[in-house]
């Protein structure tokens, strides 16, 4: 199980994304001047989705159906942050219904644009684990149909801990996420904690040491060693720009995250 099965219409892939939209996501992102870590991790998202529907685009037909995603928003109440076409019918959402299902085109004064898919929310309490549960009901129903696809790949992105569980409860739910497999392999969790403050990115370490607190720690030890790709990936990213290279063992983890490291752990994900 070397997680090396490549995404065509036959095999698509599937990705779900939980983002902390707790209060404290109102704070301002580290490396995105004027913006709120809601508004950096909103539009993150959304360039994300937007470059996911173009690599499905091969042809003058529309994108063609190589991913499935579904988002999950968390604060007091957990919401799905993403509409097909018969509203929240299906929590996974193909990428030709993604394509057609932006709410909104921002623009920029420089002219740039692009669609919106999710808004900024910051406000109440950080209810990860019942983020973690919805995301295991939502995977758990993909693998069972798709066993032939890749392994699915969970990202969970926040700034704080969890309002609704000790970190004993966060891993019992991450140890269910990643015993769902498919032929490729067990599901892929990825952990992105947003900086609080002005901070030496940590970008997928291999051990916990450094780390500044318990809670970072145990967002580390849930997060899933890179397969082979990815980390090739990741090196080949740190050499092009002038990081250190992860070691052997690197895991889908990113700590102190600014606006870059966010876009890097998400790009390393939808891999």
């Amino acid at each position: 199980m070397n997680h090396t099965i490549r995404v065509d219409r036959n095999h698509p892939a599937c990705f779900i994304l939980l983002l902390d939209q707790s209060y404290s996501m109102s704070a301002p992102m580290v490396g995105a001047a004027g913006l709120s870590k809601a508004q950096a991790l909103a539009d993150a998202t959304n360039r994300l989705l937007m470059q996911l529907v173009q690599r499905c685009v091969l042809d003058e037909q529309g994108p063609r159906h190589y991913f499935d995603i579904a988002l999950i928003g968390y604060s007091d109440r957990i919401t799905r942050l993403l509409k097909s076409g018969d509203g929240f019918g299906n929590p996974l959402v193909s990428s030709p219904q993604l394509a057609d299902s932006f709410v909104r085109i921002h623009e920029e004064p420089d002219g740039q644009s692009w669609p919106v898919w999710v808004e900024p929310l910051a406000d109440g309490q950080t209810m990860m684990c019942a983020a973690l549960d919805l995301a295991y009901d939502f995977a758990a129903g993909w693998v069972a149909s798709h066993q032939d696809s890749p392994a699915p790949v969970v990202i969970n992105i926040t700034d704080g801990e969890a309002t609704d569980g000790t970190l004993d409860d966060l891993a019992e739910r991450v140890a269910r996420l990643v015993g769902l497999s498919t032929v490729d392999g067990p599901l892929i969790m990825f952990n992105v904690a947003v900086a609080a403050r002005a901070a030496e990115p940590v970008l997928f370490p291999n051990d916990a040491a450094g780390l500044a607190d318990p809670y970072t720690a145990g967002l580390f030890h849930t997060s899933s060693v890179l397969p082979t790709r990815m980390l090739e990936y990741v090196r080949t990213e740190a050499d092009r720009h002038g990081l250190p290279r992860p070691g052997a063992g690197a895991r889908g983890f990113v700590c102190n995250a600014d606006l870059a490291g966010v876009v890097r752990a998400l790009n390393v994900g939808t891999l």
